[in-house]
């Protein structure tokens, strides 16, 4: 039996008005929505039925959680740029936007263990046990984007510019999604 492969085209469909790969991250983001919208639903129906619900401006440091926003709306902002981009443009914007992908990563470890020595953990309470599952499922989209411009970035000197910019095209609006569960995440546990 033969498999029907989609091909890589840098057109846009007739059938759908955007390329393949626009296609593919839309309905990519679209799960992604259902999965963030089950753990804050999940959040919101924990959160309504608690006597006693902690702050979290009082419970959690800010300092990182300040950085973090920072280094991911550069982040995202170096990724809308190598999209628009001439190749050697697109590399050096991947590098960039990678090594942040890596900052926050390394600041999210760090802000876990501080977390973790003053003896907040999942097993505390249910505010603590979302927040470590809510900035955990974060972390692993992060820490995925990480892979995919990485990924790009590899591709980047195989393929041609079309082609790379429309991977950091897509991965741009990964990363804005990312961005936008982030904000939601500071709203629920660091306001």
């Amino acid at each position: 039996m033969e498999h029907a492969v989609i091909p890589y085209t840098t057109e846009k469909r007739a059938d759908t008005g955007v390329t393949n790969v626009t296609m593919g991250i839309w309905l990519f983001l679209a799960s992604e929505v259902m999965l963030f919208g089950a753990l804050f639903s999940a959040y919101a129906l924990l959160r309504v039925s608690a006597t006693d619900w902690p702050s979290g401006r009082q419970l959690l440091g800010s300092a990182f959680v300040t950085v973090n926003t920072v280094v991911l709306i550069l982040l995202t902002t170096r990724m809308w740029r190598a999209s628009r981009g001439p190749a050697a443009n697109v590399r050096g914007r991947l590098s960039g936007a990678s090594v942040l992908a890596l900052i926050f990563l390394v600041l999210k470890g760090a802000e876990w263990a501080g977390e973790f020595s003053q003896g907040l953990a999942p097993s505390n309470n249910m505010f603590l046990a979302l927040y470590f599952t809510l900035t955990g499922f974060h972390a692993l989209h992060v820490a995925g984007g990480l892979a995919a411009n990485l990924w790009i970035l590899k591709g980047s000197t195989h393929v041609n510019e079309a082609m790379t910019a429309g991977r950091a095209k897509a991965a741009a609006l990964y990363w804005t999604f990312v961005d936008i569960v982030w904000f939601v995440i500071l709203g629920l546990f660091y306001a």
